[in-house]
């Protein structure tokens, strides 16, 4: 992280440089590139790992992460009363915003800190502001510094944001009054049935045989701590996809070759694809699960948990892995993004690092039921 508050976003370590293969037109140090949402990813990370190690290490850190957002804040009036969105690219991206909000939550719940509580409910205001009465999400409030409307809404269409968006909802309610969670439970719902209900049909080609909305799942897990948001249809919406990422997990006994193993695929044979994001989904199911008192649901989760936790850490670069590198010092510790990539992004570290944080609390209960299961077995 930088005195700003802003992380590396991108190393190469094979040929030392920021340059991103991803946009070879622009180059680090005139014209870089800074996704604001994986700048959120970076402070939940510091937090999550707070949660967990409890060292008060990153604190700091998270604020000036926090910070950094909330400089790119932007104000906007909805009917008397003042919303915030994050703008940032020459964009304002319900995701962006979404985050920023979770994050704020999240820091405020950990530590009873409320000097972010009014910023935060600007930004939760105009997350429910961005709920058009189909239930479907504005995703963008600004495109290149263009206004998008619900008439050209379709040309700026993200599968992931509206899942971030109910993120940072379901946490942000943990800081309201319950009589003041009343409106945001009915938009929320109206959300969610476009979610569950409406979008995969209207938008099936968003979806493939491995499951990907990993934020939407968060989401509903999230919102479960509230009896008036646990819908069955939610949660089975979550189970299943939950299923079908185990289902499309290589296993010991069916890996084409060992290491494979915990790894996804799209089709049986694929190069295996370790995923922490998607682990983070799967973690989501199982903690639903818990909440649920599901035990067989857990035991049938944990184990997939597991594999994937040993196959993500074949992306990690350690002091063996890092000899050939000029600068091994800043790989150290850097997730890659596949198995044979050696470039890094901060949300392939995010992702990782974050499932593990997050998983850990979850190991001792998780390997004593399994243990109980097998003994009864």
């Amino acid at each position: 992280q930088k005195d700003d508050g802003t992380f590396l976003y991108y190393y190469d370590p094979a040929r030392d440089t920021e340059k991103n293969h991803e946009l070879p037109g622009r180059d680090p140090k005139t014209n870089p590139y800074y996704n604001i949402l994986r700048h959120s990813g970076g402070g939940l990370t510091c937090i999550y790992h707070e949660k967990y190690n409890r060292t008060n290490d990153t604190l700091e850190k998270t604020r000036l992460a926090l910070n950094f957002l909330k400089a790119q804040t932007r104000e906007q009036d909805y009917d008397g009363r003042q919303g915030a969105y994050i703008y940032s690219e020459k964009k304002a991206k319900l995701g962006g915003t979404a985050l920023a909000l979770y994050l704020a939550a999240e820091y405020q719940l950990l530590t009873a800190d409320e000097s972010y509580r009014e910023w935060a409910d600007q930004l939760a205001w105009h997350l429910v502001n961005q709920i058009t009465a189909s239930g479907e999400f504005i995703y963008y409030n600004v495109y290149l510094d263009q206004p998008v409307t619900q008439e050209n809404n379709q040309d700026y269409f993200s599968f992931y944001y509206p899942g971030e968006a109910v993120c940072g909802l379901a946490k942000y309610l943990h800081l309201l009054a319950p009589s003041e969670r009343t409106f945001y439970f009915e938009k929320l719902k109206l959300a969610l049935h476009f979610l569950v209900e409406v979008r995969p049909q209207t938008h099936s080609e968003h979806f493939s045989v491995l499951p990907a909305d990993s934020w939407l799942m968060n989401g509903i897990m999230e919102l479960w701590d509230f009896e008036e948001m646990r819908d069955p249809s939610y949660a089975e919406f979550v189970l299943a996809d939950a299923r079908q990422m185990v289902s499309q997990m290589y296993t010991v006994l069916d890996a084409p070759y060992g290491d494979y193993a915990g790894a996804f695929f799209y089709d049986y044979g694929d190069y295996p694809y370790a995923d922490g994001a998607r682990l983070e989904g799967l973690l989501g199911a199982y903690e639903l699960a818990v909440k649920m008192e599901d035990r067989e649901l857990m035991n049938t989760l944990f184990p997939a948990l597991k594999l994937g936790a040993w196959a993500v850490l074949h992306l990690v670069n350690t002091e063996e892995a890092t000899y050939s590198f000029k600068r091994p010092d800043l790989a150290l510790g850097g997730i890659r993004f596949k198995y044979t990539r050696q470039w890094f992004r901060i949300d392939t570290i995010q992702h990782v690092a974050s499932f593990y944080a997050k998983l850990l609390p979850h190991w001792d209960a998780g390997e004593l039921a399994l243990s109980r299961q097998k003994r009864d077995e």
